[in-house]
């Protein structure tokens, strides 16, 4: 590291831990279409929730995101184009980094065994790229390869081969960019040239700042029973905006603060309402798609069934009374509608581990307005409360939903420990991030491992491995049924001087390469807490 190099904070770190920079951003913060704004001594998020929605119009329809293409089962191509631009949150002007002008980025719609060809140009001041959260794609050449950054005025290509057995459901994209330039990338990281006036931008600020959108793969509703294959589908992305005084959520310097007031949005709208009609069922794909924030949904007077997690179908279908969605989290729900009324879609109170870590408030998403029936929908069954009522249930397994691993014999066993320095540091096995692999063993393709993943300090950290799901069979000693797989999995904080314990099973299938794992709260990971294991064919040494 040279003497340019800068400290990513993280309260997600600690309390008093805030680097601000403003003198960096009323310098680089100019203009507005194509440019940078002028953020000036405005240049920190407001000083609670209020201010920030203050000119948001509460309660308008909600709008889907928008879509990038319809699915198609042929080859496909499609633009991506990444800038700093003005958007409109609930009539209240605010600048943002976009995917094709849009806060919220297009969906993506794709199918099993379709080709996909991904250009995505840069039009922003600093390195970007792309990690498509989920997906069972190559992590090398030019598919889900996040070492790829395409520099200012630069267009990356990306040819994603979705697998034929790429199972249907709800999926993500967003910047992974690890900030290549010389003096601003996490400590020990390989440097590579950027443009002399480029910003170093990491994860954390981009998809903070906007930078994240839908997957959809197939159509989940397919896969239930018959009943179910006709209903409406909505898209619900959850992201927080933490708004300046200048109306911006750009903080180049790395301002954000998870445990700060913010703005919880739903598809880019503050509190919209979405409209059922009595006794009508409905899937939500419901996305997580922010850089920090934890979600603890429930939909008061009714529940979830849960059809899928992490893009995986269930094996064994259940109803849920709240949703918790670390960073990343995705769920496919059906939900029911009960007699005409009203009722709220809301994140309760959550504290992030012990007495020092984040808390988050109980706070209104959404509202749902239930309507007297047409008669297309249904009707509610006597009785029925008014707003929504309890959520169907379905028989297992659905179609897609993967074996039970635990009986499964193991290649071999390893150990990830997640821990912080107290400070802007995070660890996995007591090493920062530096581009090699965490473990000297290779995985085998066609094997079956078990890995103990450990937290020693206080407060969760989302863990999220790329490539492939896995199945959790324990959390701090208590086993989990063999319901979904998932690609990330809350590892709890340490007790009393205990660390937190998950333990987990991954199938290591098709794809050799740099398989990467790190914590979803993405100042963790810009500040060191990512690892990689080289995963070789069967005779492979590594």
């Amino acid at each position: 590291m040279t003497s340019r190099s800068i400290t990513r904070r993280s309260r997600i770190a600690r309390p008093g831990v805030f680097v601000v920079g403003a003198a960096l951003l009323f310098a680089t913060l100019v203009g507005c279409e194509g440019g940078e704004p002028d953020s000036g001594a405005n240049g920190k998020p407001l000083r609670n929730s209020e201010e920030q929605a203050a000119g948001m119009v509460p309660g308008g329809a909600l709008v889907d995101p928008p879509e990038l293409n319809t699915a198609t089962p042929g080859d496909l191509t499609v633009q991506l184009t990444t800038a700093q631009k003005e958007v409109m949150i609930s009539g209240k002007k605010v600048v943002a980094e976009t995917y094709n002008g849009s806060l919220v980025g297009p969906t993506l719609y794709v199918v099993p065994g379709q080709r996909v060809t991904l250009n995505l140009t840069n039009d922003l001041g600093t390195a970007t790229n792309l990690h498509f959260h989920g997906m069972h794609l190559s992590p090398e050449g030019s598919a889900d390869n996040i070492m790829l950054s395409a520099q200012p005025g630069q267009t990356l290509t990306y040819h994603l081969d979705i697998p034929a057995n790429q199972v249907p459901g709800t999926y993500w994209y967003h910047d992974h960019d690890m900030c290549p330039k010389d003096g601003h990338s996490m400590p020990g990281m390989v440097m590579t040239p950027a443009p002399a006036n480029a910003r170093c931008d990491g994860t954390e600020s981009q998809i903070g700042a906007g930078l994240s959108g839908t997957i959809i793969v197939g159509d989940v509703r397919e896969s239930l029973p018959p009943a179910y294959r006709g209903i409406t589908a909505h898209t619900l992305a959850l992201k927080d905006a933490q708004i300046s005084g200048a109306g911006s959520i750009v903080y180049p310097d790395g301002v954000l603060e998870p445990a700060s007031p913010t703005v919880r949005l739903v598809n880019g709208q503050y509190q919209p309402t979405l409209k059922l009609e009595a006794g009508e069922t409905q899937l939500w794909r419901i996305v997580n798609e922010g850089y920090a924030i934890f979600y603890d949904l429930q939909l008061d007077g009714g529940s979830f069934t849960v059809v899928g997690q992490d893009g995986n179908p269930s094996a064994a279908p259940a109803q849920a009374s709240h949703l918790l969605m670390p960073p990343g989290r995705r769920f496919d729900v059906l939900v029911t509608a009960g007699a005409p009324g009203s009722t709220t879609l809301r994140t309760l109170a959550y504290a992030n581990g012990g007495p020092t870590a984040d808390q988050y408030p109980d706070t209104t998403l959404m509202k749902v307005d239930v309507q007297q029936s047409s008669g297309s929908a249904g009707s509610a069954p006597a009785g029925a409360p008014s707003g929504m009522a309890p959520s169907p249930k379905v028989p297992g397994p659905l179609p897609g939903s993967f074996p039970d691993l635990s009986r499964e014999p193991l290649a071999q066993s390893r150990n990830v420990e997640l821990s912080d320095d107290g400070g802007n540091n995070f660890y996995i096995n007591g090493k920062l991030f530096d581009m090699k692999p965490t473990f000297t063993t290779p995985a085998t393709l066609g094997t079956v491992e078990e890995w103990t993943l450990t937290n020693t300090s206080g407060q969760n950290h989302p863990f999220h491995l790329h490539t492939a799901p896995f199945q959790v069979l324990s959390v701090n000693g208590v086993a989990q049924p063999p319901a979904d797989y998932m690609d990330g999995v809350i590892v709890p904080h340490a007790v009393n001087g205990a660390p937190g314990k998950v333990v987990i099973r991954i199938r290591f299938t098709d794809f050799p390469g740099q398989w990467m794992f790190h914590c979803h709260i993405s100042g963790h990971e810009d500040n060191g807490m990512m690892g990689s294991l080289n995963v070789v064919a069967a005779g492979g040494n590594g």
